[in-house]
């Protein structure tokens, strides 16, 4: 919900004032807590008090209770504001928004600004603004940053054409916009019609940029600060943190499925001194299992504080600055008068355990149950049929355009925690369409295909790095266009998972030896679901579990990190599309090249 909403209005603030002062009653009191003061870095025993969505007073507030106050017991409990991710995919979390509310609300996150850029690409704006309405009320803020990628796809390697540069620039100047996402000197310079003109109508606005920096530095740096680039998640590197905090640029710590940069980049403040007002931390993409066994913001705080980060310093990141990164310090991020009453009571500083969670001055989650009424109201239909392969798979369509014998192949390599593949130049003994088990080589076949026209379009490669000993996964979640794609050592499995896939009109399957071992329905634009939550989960955690025991990978993240070797954009090297691979090099500049050399 926008933070300038009617309840939150001049009106709303003119109520807390009225409540502060003692002219009205407050409507809630929350006694007896500690309050985490991030602006001044204290911790004092002090009550609450809140009017409507908003924060009226803080420490004795005696004088703002009357008769028909509702009141919380804090006792023993630190109050700390609302989580706040500033960088989400809810594209990769499988499931619905409403669905992701169910489980971050009980975590204590209140805020998360996302792209939705993934059911853009696949559905058009409608799809992000109707996701944006039915965020309303569910107790998390949908924050929306529009990323201009969903109005590029991939450009001659698959663009759908159902999202265009007027579709972005319609949604910088929508109401709940906060951001235009992932940008730099390189976007700014693309030969897009319009798409200048969208940069220049979020300045504009007053809408904050947000960057995409990754492996940048120098003049491509300082070239992006100087157009308004405010924050960047792509930081893998200490050196890259302390360059941009230097130019005034807010580092996104990034936790999440794929890749995990935090512990990487935090002795830029541990052991190099770094200001921690300039670092937030956010998840970028995050499964949904993972979500559930890890936790999320408050599992990053977790992480903060074991590795050195004093207890106030690591809440200010992942609350007032992470609101600061988003210019919505107005709003969010510090249990102050005139801020939302969004906030996050927690049993200590350390385990970061949250007892309840307000949201907007409604008491939205306790002990872990998310109190709000479940949203049952359906997707429309024509986005729960959106995926279409045109055909049937099977083995002989997973085999390698490569003759018997021991060529040079090109094969993609990835590196766990990393979004970054490399082209590795490898002579394979290929027999029968593929590579020859049994050297102790880490290697598996992927294959992308056409899942949004029908067309039938099918390459297969090999990629290394994602520890796949057996059977065989698909899936339609990941990053670019979202297509089908399957990464397995068994052509025969790979074609029933693909099969199935398709059957189950988008999801994730794991298959070995011709049986499916697993599987999560994801039908809602073929990417997420909006069964309930619980469902969703078993089947996810089934997923996961059977990637480790059947397919033998120990990767955390394996479909994401699959999935970017799939984004044939900006992040180098060898990437896979349904045209087969594709060289990537920085600054976006790309070339088919063939799997032979």
């Amino acid at each position: 919900m926008d933070p300038s909403a009617t309840e939150t209005s001049s009106a709303g603030r003119r109520h807390a004032a009225d409540v502060a002062a003692g002219r009205e009653p407050a409507d809630l009191v929350i006694t007896g807590g500690r309050i985490v003061d991030v602006l001044s870095g204290r911790v004092y025993r002090g009550d609450v008090a809140v009017a409507g969505a908003r924060i009226a007073a803080v420490g004795d507030v005696e004088h703002c209770v009357g008769d028909g106050t509702a009141g919380i017991d804090g006792t023993g409990l630190f109050v700390l504001p609302g989580f706040i991710d500033p960088h989400f995919h809810v594209g990769f979390s499988q499931v619905t928004v409403e669905r992701l509310a169910e489980l971050l609300l009980p975590m204590g996150t209140v805020a998360l600004s996302s792209c939705f850029s993934e059911s853009a690409y696949i559905a058009g704006r409608r799809a992000v603004e109707a996701q944006l309405g039915r965020a309303a009320g569910t107790g998390l803020d949908a924050l929306l940053s529009p990323f201009h990628a969903a109005a590029l796809g991939l450009g001659e390697f698959g663009c759908l054409n159902r999202f265009s540069v007027d579709d972005l620039r319609a949604l910088v100047e929508h109401e709940q916009c906060v951001e235009l996402r992932e940008w730099n000197d390189d976007v700014s310079r693309l030969p897009v019609p319009g798409l200048a003109g969208v940069w220049a109508e979020a300045v504009k606005r007053g809408r904050v940029i947000g960057g995409h920096m990754e492996g940048l530095s120098g003049p491509a740096v300082q070239a992006a600060v100087a157009q308004g680039v405010a924050s960047d998640h792509e930081v893998t590197t200490v050196e890259e943190a302390l360059e941009r905090v230097r130019l005034g640029v807010i580092v996104q710590l990034r936790e999440g499925s794929s890749t995990q940069d935090l512990l990487n980049v935090l002795p830029a403040i541990t052991e190099f001194g770094a200001d921690p007002s300039m670092f937030s931390a956010c998840s970028d993409e995050q499964e949904l299992h993972s979500l559930a066994e890890l936790g999320h913001q408050d599992h990053k705080l977790r992480m903060l504080v074991r590795n050195g980060v004093a207890p106030v310093d690591a809440v200010r990141m992942v609350t007032l600055n992470a609101a600061r990164s988003l210019g919505l310090e107005r709003h969010y991020g510090a249990v102050l008068p005139g801020r939302l009453a969004s906030l996050a009571l927690v049993e200590d500083l350390a385990s970061f355990r949250v007892v309840r969670t307000l949201s907007r001055g409604r008491l939205c989650a306790e002990n872990g149950e998310y109190l709000l009424p479940s949203r049952l109201k359906d997707y429309p239909a024509e986005w729960n049929h959106m995926v279409r392969v045109g055909r049937t798979f099977t083995r002989d369509d997973f085999r390698l355009p490569v003759a018997d014998g021991t060529p040079t192949l090109r094969v993609i390599g990835t590196t766990p925690g990393s979004l970054r593949t490399d082209e590795r130049l490898l002579d394979l003994p290929v027999h029968d369409g593929g590579p020859v088990a049994g050297d102790g080589r880490d290697i598996a076949k992927i294959a992308v295909a056409d899942r949004h026209e029908a067309t039938g379009r099918l390459a297969t490669a090999l990629i290394s790095g994602l520890g796949v000993r057996r059977g065989a996964i698909a899936a339609t979640v990941n990053a670019g266009v979202m297509n089908l794609m399957v990464v397995g050592v068994d052509d025969a499995d790979m074609a029933l998972a693909a099969n199935r896939c398709a059957e189950l009109e988008g999801g994730i399957v794991v298959v070995r030896d011709g049986v499916v071992r697993a599987e999560v329905a994801l039908p809602t634009f073929g990417i997420v679901s909006h069964a309930p939550l619980a469902q969703t989960l078993a089947s996810s955690r089934r997923v996961a579990q059977a990637i480790r025991d059947e397919l033998g990978s120990p990767l955390p993240g394996l479909v994401p990190s699959a999935g970017f070797a799939c984004l044939a954009v900006s992040i180098p090297g060898l990437k896979m599309t349904e045209y087969g691979l594709v060289r990537v090099a920085r600054g976006g500049l790309r070339e088919r090249v063939s799997i032979t050399v």
